[in-house]
C-alpha cells in the first residue's frame, strides 16, 4: 500500500516539474456562437410587439372552428348510383394477448371473436354527404319515419350546422374509419345488424 501511494506521489511530482508553457500557436479567436434561446425569445419579443402572435393565435383558431364545423370530407365515396346489399362479418381476431393488470389472461392471440355477442346493436348507422341537399332529405326522412335509433353520420359537410339546426348529436367519419371498415363506397348508406352479421345497404337517395 505505501509503495503505491509513492507511486502516485511520484506521479504528481514529475507532471508537475515536466509541465511546461508552450505558448500560443495560430490566432484565437472569442466563442460567437449565438444563444439559440435568446434568439427565439427575440424574435417572439418581436412578433408580439408587432402584434403577429395575436393574429396568429387568432388565424389557428379560425381555423380550428372551421375543421370543427367542416371537417375533410371522406375521400373516394360517391354518390349511389347502383344500390347495393351485403353484409359483414365484424368478427375480430386477436393478435396479441390480452392481459389485464393483474396478469390474468383474458383473450389469447389467434382467438376470434363477434363483438356482437357482447355488445347488443340496437341503433342503425345512417351514412350521408350533408353537401348533398337529397341525401340530407333522405337522412331526415328517416327520422320522420319513427326510426328514433339512429346514429347519423357525416362523410362531408357541416356537420355542427346540422347538429344544431335538427337538435340531436350527428358524428363524422373521421378519415372514413367506418366506411373502410364496412366496405361502404356509395351514399347515402345504413347499416344495422342482422344476426351474427351486419348488413349495409348503399340506396338512392
Amino acid at each position: 500500500m505505501y509503495r503505491a501511494i509513492a507511486f502516485a506521489a511520484w506521479l504528481a511530482l514529475s507532471s508537475e516539474a515536466t509541465a511546461k508553457d508552450l505558448g500560443v500557436r495560430g490566432a484565437v479567436f472569442p466563442v460567437t456562437e449565438p444563444d439559440l434561446f435568446a434568439e427565439i425569445a427575440g424574435k417572439l419579443a418581436r412578433l408580439e410587439a408587432a402584434g403577429e402572435i395575436d393574429r396568429i393565435n387568432e388565424r389557428l383558431r379560425q381555423r380550428a372552428l372551421a375543421s370543427a364545423e367542416r371537417p375533410s370530407p371522406v375521400p373516394g365515396l360517391t354518390r349511389t348510383d347502383t344500390p347495393r346489399r351485403f353484409h359483414v362479418d365484424p368478427t375480430i381476431t386477436v393478435l396479441d394477448d390480452i392481459v389485464t393488470p393483474d396478469g390474468q389472461v383474458i383473450a389469447r392471440a389467434g382467438e376470434r371473436f363477434n363483438p356482437l355477442d357482447y355488445v347488443p346493436m340496437r341503433q342503425t348507422l345512417l351514412f350521408f354527404d350533408g353537401d348533398d341537399e337529397r341525401q340530407v332529405a333522405w337522412a331526415k326522412d328517416r327520422m320522420h319515419d319513427g326510426e328514433a335509433l339512429l346514429s347519423l353520420i357525416l362523410v362531408a359537410g357541416p356537420v355542427l350546422e346540422l347538429t344544431r339546426d335538427w337538435e340531436r348529436q350527428i358524428f363524422f367519419d373521421q378519415g372514413g374509419t367506418l366506411t373502410t371498415r364496412f366496405g361502404i363506397t356509395q351514399v347515402p348508406a345504413r347499416v344495422s345488424r342482422e344476426g351474427d352479421l351486419l348488413l349495409v345497404e348503399e340506396v338512392m337517395p
